[in-house]
């Protein structure tokens, strides 16, 4: 009867994390740092203002780019965030760099080019990004959000979705904007492992200093499920619930590695099958509802499933 229970509350708590909202980084843009000693950005998040760092930018001319949009200016919280276009003075990479734009990813930065790395680790498979916005251009000039969903297969990045929308004229005020994600078929069975979100305050062909783009909110909403089928390859998965072990035989010869999940997409533990096993130690782990994925030598998705782990 316990091992019914669990098995039973496990699939619950696997199917409400399948539809749970997808992790953000700080999508409401409260925290603010450094990386290198630019102007201040929002932590997680990444736009030109690392080109006013000094180790860039040695007589202090570039302006500052990303802007803490505090009240009357806010949405919601303490910070907004203000992402104004601007020029740069002093442009370390100009064949990487474009002199002119107004920027925000949710990634990384680095003091090398090609400088923004867009992107965040995850798993998830969401169905659309929303956002409150206001938007004041310059001229004629376009507001932008643009989501991409990839994984690595080994040698490149394949697309498992991207999603558009844009801002053609004025919001005086803030208002919802959603863009749905398109999932590329070929990739029914694929999960991602990367999740870029993109704002940008100007058009990237006639981009206008000055315009001026709030943001606040930002939440990805829904789920986009795999293929299950296409994943179905005879992996047995024992004991289950475990509470010391968790076993994985398949019957194929190119498995490489199983990743284990926890219910927010968050990678717990990764390891190598020996001929056709692999073990993960489920004493490490808490009590719950996991899933798990094996892979190839390519990082390609062969097999995914559920476990759970009881102590």
């Amino acid at each position: 009867m316990k091992k019914f229970l669990l098995s039973t509350l496990a699939v619950s708590a696997l199917a409400i994390s399948a539809n749970a909202q997808a992790y953000i980084p700080n999508p409401g843009f409260e925290s603010w740092g450094q990386a290198a000693g630019e102007d201040q950005q929002p932590s997680s998040w990444i736009s030109y203002n690392i080109f006013t760092t000094p180790l860039i930018d040695l007589t202090n001319t570039n302006p500052t780019s990303v802007t803490q949009a505090g009240s009357p200016d806010n949405y919601q919280g303490n910070y907004s965030a203000k992402v104004q276009t601007v020029t740069l003075i002093t442009n370390p990479s100009p064949t990487d760099v474009p002199y002119t734009a107004g920027v925000l990813y949710s990634g990384v930065v680095s003091l090398a080019s090609p400088y923004l790395f867009p992107g965040y680790a995850s798993t998830q498979r969401p169905a659309s990004l929303s956002f409150y916005a206001k938007y004041a251009p310059v001229n004629t000039d376009t507001a932008w959000s643009l989501v991409t969903v990839t994984h690595w297969n080994g040698a490149g990045r394949d697309t498992i979705a991207t999603g558009y929308t844009f801002m053609p004229a004025a919001v005086t005020s803030y208002t919802q904007q959603t863009l749905t994600l398109n999932y590329n078929p070929t990739f029914a069975a694929t999960f991602p492992d990367t999740i870029a979100i993109v704002f940008s305050s100007s058009s990237l062909f006639a981009p206008q200093v000055g315009s001026s783009l709030w943001l606040d909110a930002v939440t990805f909403s829904g789920y986009v499920g795999v293929d299950e089928t296409v994943l179905d390859n005879g992996v047995s998965v024992y004991p289950n619930p475990s509470a010391t072990f968790t076993q994985f035989d398949v019957t194929v010869d190119n498995a490489k590695q199983v990743v284990v999940y926890d219910m927010t997409g968050r990678e717990v533990r990764r390891e190598n099958f020996f001929g056709k096993s692999a073990r993960v130690n489920s004493a490490e782990l808490a009590d719950g509802a996991y899933t798990y994925t094996i892979v190839n030598d390519e990082q390609n998705i062969m097999s995914r499933g559920q476990f759970s782990v009881a102590h």
